[in-house]
């Protein structure tokens, strides 16, 4: 089962504020949230996922480039 977690916790859990969250809301932006009986609610399931899509995984070059000055 899914858990809805509150503005400040997914905040807490994206490693952003929540004006951002609010920001990104008002712009159409960010991970989906769901409104229950007034309250902005934020599935788990979905921020995972949301983090998931937007980890960028650096490319060989960059990795070999990094580790150039180690050897």
């Amino acid at each position: 089962m899914n858990k809805l977690i509150s503005t400040k916790e997914a905040a807490e859990m994206l490693g952003v504020t929540e004006a951002t969250l609010k920001t990104w809301r008002c712009r159409e932006k960010g991970p989906e949230w769901v409104k229950v009986e007034g309250a902005v609610r934020y599935d788990t399931a979905r921020l995972l996922e949301y983090i998931r899509k937007h980890t960028h995984v650096p490319s060989v070059r960059a990795l070999v480039e990094d580790h150039r000055g180690t050897f």
